[in-house]
């Protein structure tokens, strides 16, 4: 039957992935299938399951595991290989610098910067300092792989010391002219950050002869030290008086072109580690990147400047030297590879069940050293994020509130910090960011922190800054996620906050010993939901329907209302649609005004005990020509069909847990949306995976 494909059917992969047949090759045994306009991947005979001929026919075929087919497109032959890493600390920019005792560093450089990309993809460079003891710059827009071609085709020079920056732009437009590493003749410099007081400085170096090539607050550093170096200061102290000039946060690795043999950095409030093995030395943003270099790391702290040669390392803080642990570095067993997906994000979409599964096992191990004391007595508690992490704290505060019936104050980060408001000494907390190094959340951490709070915290990285500072924390396990929208990270926080619901419940004794088990029973049974949602084919068909609009609205009532507000993040991050999410009973207290026939709306509205309260809302719109898709489940689907312009069926699960399943469901309709626009759903414009600036 298989052999019946040709070119013009649809066909459906193992892994639930639906496009056209656009070319059959015979003589290997595959097909060429664009899944969405210009989209196109690469899949064996064996990985097709069906076959969707133009009767609708469906065909039987072998199925095999997901993830089974690779990219159609051949590799640049400058693009470098994709290499084994593990991911921790995302912040908006990456920085990367190396000392060796012979070798030159350029391909080192190039490697690191490919690692710590998705942090970063305006623009990258690196620096080094030649032979001539003068400091020598590339530079690229866009990925770091048009940096491979830029080196290349320069010939830079052999070097054993340099630096190289990727960059998500804060200061001055993205482009050549404001890419990283700044330099003056004597300092480069690659930076992490914002100098908060750029501008008066800027004015002061100029009234003293300084020029500025840049539009970027970065080129205040090397004028600076610029100017200390004349005055015959050392690079350490030139630097330890440039950094009490700075207001703001900042990591940074420098050169200086009369220490041709040395790297410098520095940092406060931003992470950095360096790495050691035999006579090299590493220093990065990110320091489960540099797992794949080293066999020791140790982790700066704020104040230090370092002096890195490749025999040894000098660490000062306030004009002392300092000592910090060096810990042995674990090998990375994470691949940056897309296993044949067309993005990393559609593959980590996939990763969820086993992200999952590990997660939710995991909390109980961790919950074992949490003191229950703690939340016997509890009365309320305060959730604090951003972006996903704040939505996934809206979820969480309706589970919390109706299994263990505690209040909960929901706060953005970025708003909380400038509150002012008097904290009740010894309450609770729960501060969540993904990547641990969001700078609004760990500002909001310390002022909580100052009210003698207790600090619980849910990140997916391991010795971040908020993990350091918190006294609880809880892992999530969902595993490197390099696309910038959250998918597997968002529902792994989503199932950490079920497990503290019920455990919440159950220490104030709100719970049954019933409704524990049923609710247990359920949570566990997450991964299996969500693989049945990987494999709702109509997802895909149905997010053709938005790019016929330009103005999208996701509603849901409950728990419900955190998935929508979630879903619309989602489709405007990665289509630039207008998108928004409104809880379902507010409509009608302005927002239904923007209703006509050309507004879609997207509703969340699984079968439980507000579903009619909802369904009232959807007609109200429909009598007002909007257009709505509903996502339901088995129970819900026979009363919105006939009425909705649509209806895509979710499984049945237990209310309490829905929000997780309906939350794949919206990443799914985000990515094939941005994918049938031809957008790079792994690199959304103007975004970063995470943001360490305020």
């Amino acid at each position: 039957m298989i052999d019946q494909i040709k070119r013009g059917d649809t066909v459906i992969t193992s892994g639930g992935i639906i496009g056209e047949v656009n070319k059959v090759d015979e003589a290997n045994a595959q097909f060429i299938i664009e899944i969405a306009p210009k989209v196109e991947i690469k899949v064996l005979r064996s990985a097709i399951s069906e076959v969707l001929n133009k009767e609708t026919q469906k065909v039987a075929a072998k199925p095999i595991e997901r993830g089974k087919i690779e990219k159609s497109d051949k590799k640049n032959k400058n693009q470098p290989p994709e290499e084994k890493s593990s991911f921790g600390d995302p912040f908006v920019c990456g920085i990367f610098g190396v000392v060796s005792s012979g070798d030159s560093v350029i391909p080192t450089l190039l490697t690191g910067l490919q690692k710590l990309e998705y942090r970063g993809y305006d623009s990258s460079g690196i620096a080094i300092i030649n032979n001539e003891g003068e400091i020598e710059v590339k530079k690229s827009e866009g990925k770091v792989k048009r940096l491979y071609e830029v080196v290349d085709e320069s010939k830079m020079s052999h070097s054993t010391v340099g630096i190289a920056h990727t960059r998500w732009a804060t200061h001055g437009v993205p482009g050549l002219k404001n890419a990283h590493p700044i330099h003056t003749n004597n300092v480069v410099v690659a930076h992490n950050g914002i100098i908060e007081n750029y501008n008066l400085l800027k004015k002061g170096l100029e009234e003293r002869g300084m020029l500025f090539h840049t539009d970027t607050d970065t080129e205040i550093i090397p004028n600076m030290l610029t100017l200390y170096l004349d005055e015959g200061l050392s690079p350490v102290d030139s630097l330890f008086k440039c950094l009490n000039n700075l207001n703001g946060s900042f990591a940074l690795v420098l050169l200086f072109a009369e220490y041709p043999d040395a790297l410098f950095v520095a940092k406060r409030n931003l992470p950095l580690a360096i790495g050691y093995n035999c006579n090299t030395v590493f220093a990065a943003s990110d320091s489960n990147a540099l797992s794949a270099f080293v066999e020791r790391i140790s982790y700066l702290e704020d104040g230090d400047i370092a002096v890195i040669k490749s025999s040894g390392v000098s660490i000062y803080n306030n004009g002392t030297q300092v000592k910090r642990n060096i810990e042995n570095s674990s090998p990375s067993n994470f691949l940056i590879s897309k296993n044949g997906y067309p993005s990393f994000m559609l593959k980590e979409i996939f990763e969820q069940p086993r992200a999952l599964n590990k997660t939710i096992n995991q909390f109980y191990e961790q919950y074992k050293e949490v003191n229950k004391k703690l939340f016997s007595e509890l009365s309320y508690i305060t959730i604090v994020g951003c972006g996903s992490s704040y939505f996934a704290g809206l979820i969480a505060k309706y589970w919390l509130e109706s299994v263990a019936q505690v209040r909960v104050y929901l706060e953005i980060s970025s708003e909380f910090r400038y509150s002012n408001v008097k904290l009740e000494e010894g309450s609770i907390g729960l501060f969540i960011s993904q990547s641990g190094e969001t700078a609004d959340t760990i500002e909001a951490l310390r002022y909580a922190k100052s009210q003698k709070q207790t600090i619980i915290s849910i990140t997916n990285t391991f010795n971040s800054s908020i993990e350091k500072i918190s006294d609880i924390v809880l892992h999530t396990l969902a595993g490197p996620e390099i696309g910038v929208a959250s998918t597997k990270t968002f529902s792994a926080q989503l199932a950490t906050l079920a497990c503290f619901a019920v455990e919440l419940g159950k220490i104030k004794g709100i719970l049954g010993g019933e409704r524990i088990k049923q609710l247990s029973s359920a949570i566990n049974s997450i991964p299996e939901y969500v693989e049945h949602v990987l494999n709702v084919m109509k997802i895909q068909h149905i997010s053709g329907s938005i790019l016929e609009h330009n103005n999208v609205i996701l509603i849901g009532r409950g728990s419900s209302y955190g998935v929508a507000m979630e879903g619309a993040l989602k489709i405007k991050e990665l289509s630039y649609i207008n998108t928004i999410g409104i809880a379902a009973g507010e409509m009608k207290h302005g927002s239904i005004a923007l209703i006509d026939s050309t507004v879609l709306v997207i509703a969340i509205i699984p079968y439980e005990s507000l579903f009619f309260k909802t369904l009232s809302n959807i007609q109200e719109i429909i009598a007002r020509k909007g257009k709505v898709i509903a996502f339901s489940d088995k129970q819900g689907a026979p009363f919105l069909r006939g009425v909705c312009a649509d209806v895509v069926q979710l499984p049945d699960t237990d209310n309490f847990i829905s929000p997780v399943i309906y939350s794949v469901a919206m990443q799914f309709l985000a990515y094939f949306t941005a994918a049938k626009k031809g957008l790079d759903a792994d690199c959304p414009r103007n975004l970063a995976k995470s943001v360490t600036v305020e």
